[in-house]
């Protein structure tokens, strides 16, 4: 039901506030990947180091995503939003004394999850106060895309002209920035201001902790071929992202590319991906959103790891990361629109939660396959072993969802 006019003031704060989480948190995310593959080459480590660290903002997010899926439906998404902003505040200074691999790999498994979470929240904030007009899930992701269109190129002269512990205070400072957002957006656009009359549940301690039954729940939901079909897709096109955010930055690197130039690309990437992000329901007029959805989710793939057959021609690969990042954007609205409307109201963080396991599996097993093909093949081979795996995967999803189309009533 449309809000009344009384409400209306508060749902365009909350829509306001929600575009600008996401943006905060997509830029806090693009700054520390970006210099952990510097800082990493800098400290002298090891390809499958790095892919260790990259690996290593996903392992707690693996297990624990569906759970902070849960504890937003139970308890509000504002709530642990605002936690998390807090954690991502205190955390990135953390970094500037942790030059020891171990300390590091701890870091980014904590860091990773603050992130992770933060996500889970915007995106399920993006879908209740979207619930009556379908264009806020694409402004969402055109604001999130904006913020990590600016954090690239930032990262890189600050890497470049400053000294390394600067971007780690910027990370810190835009935490901060993200915990304002959050807490700027009222309570009663989102269905979470108080009613003496409906109670919240109340919390207690070992709600922290992961139930069986909500697992066994969420998982459930895998039975629906729509759901099962986003999550593997979506957990394959986050290996896109796992490789600009590591081995990409490290092969321009060796090419010769200054820090700065290399954020440069990665801005192309972004922008084009918030072109992208605008872009989306232009194309499911003429193509269904699975098929438009998987088909951008393969262009992405395909062009970010061709990246060595391009060389050291900068035009093209500059013109490949652009097109790229347009697939990877224009194919986010429709993946979170498609998923949305799988599942009921009840369980959209919980939805949002399961996908974000696949992703952060991913992001657990990818890495740690790209740095040891680097460190046994090298370089350019862990570009091609692992595109043809995603490649691979996609094929089967595309068999998969046609299968579901030919059984669908007509």
């Amino acid at each position: 039901m449309p809000p009344s006019p009384a409400g209306q003031p508060a749902l365009q704060r909350a829509k306001v506030f929600t575009y600008a989480s996401g943006m905060l948190n997509d830029s806090q995310t693009e700054l520390i990947g970006f210099v952990i593959p510097l800082y990493a080459v800098a400290l002298g480590l090891s390809p499958l180091e790095l892919g260790i660290l990259v690996s290593a903002k996903s392992i707690i997010p693996s297990i624990l995503s569906i759970h902070g899926g849960v504890l937003m439906d139970r308890y509000g998404t504002r709530l642990v939003m605002l936690l998390m902003g807090m954690a991502a505040t205190l955390m990135p200074p953390l970094f500037i004394v942790a030059s020891w691999f171990p300390a590091l790999f701890l870091l980014q498994m904590a860091f990773g999850t603050i992130m992770s979470f933060g996500w889970i929240g915007a995106q399920a904030l993006a879908v209740y106060v979207g619930k009556d007009d379908p264009k806020v899930v694409g402004r969402f992701s055109f604001f999130a895309r904006v913020g990590v269109m600016v954090a690239p190129t930032l990262a890189g002269l600050m890497w470049d002209f400053l000294p390394y512990w600067v971007t780690f205070l910027a990370t810190a400072a835009v935490g901060f920035l993200f915990w304002l957002a959050v807490r700027a957006i009222p309570p009663a656009a989102l269905g979470e201001e108080t009613d003496p009359d409906v109670p919240r549940p109340r919390f207690r301690l070992r709600e922290l902790l992961p139930s069986l039954s909500d697992y066994i729940g969420a998982i459930g939901l895998l039975v629906i071929p729509v759901v099962a079909f986003v999550v593997v897709v979506s957990s394959v096109r986050i290996g896109s992202a796992h490789m600009q955010q590591s081995f990409y930055i490290v092969y321009l690197q060796q090419l010769g590319l200054q820090a700065t130039v290399i954020g440069l690309f990665v801005t192309l990437s972004q922008l084009m991906a918030a072109l992208g992000t605008l872009s989306a329901a232009w194309f499911t007029r003429f193509i269904h959103p699975h098929w438009m959805f998987l088909g951008m989710v393969v262009i992405s793939i395909v062009l970010i790891y061709a990246t060595p057959l391009f060389g050291s021609m900068l035009a093209v690969l500059a013109l490949a990361i652009a097109v790229r990042g347009f697939a990877q954007g224009a194919s986010q609205p429709v993946m979170y629109t498609i998923l949305s409307q799988a599942v009921s109201r009840e369980t959209q963080a919980t939805s949002i939660g399961l996908r974000a396991t696949g992703n952060r599996v991913a992001g657990i097993t990818l890495p740690l396959i790209m740095g040891g093909v680097a460190q046994v093949w090298g370089l350019n081979a862990t570009f091609y072993v692992t595109g043809g795996l995603l490649l691979a995967i996609l094929a089967a999803s595309g068999i998969g969802i046609a299968t579901i189309h030919r059984k669908a009533p007509a």
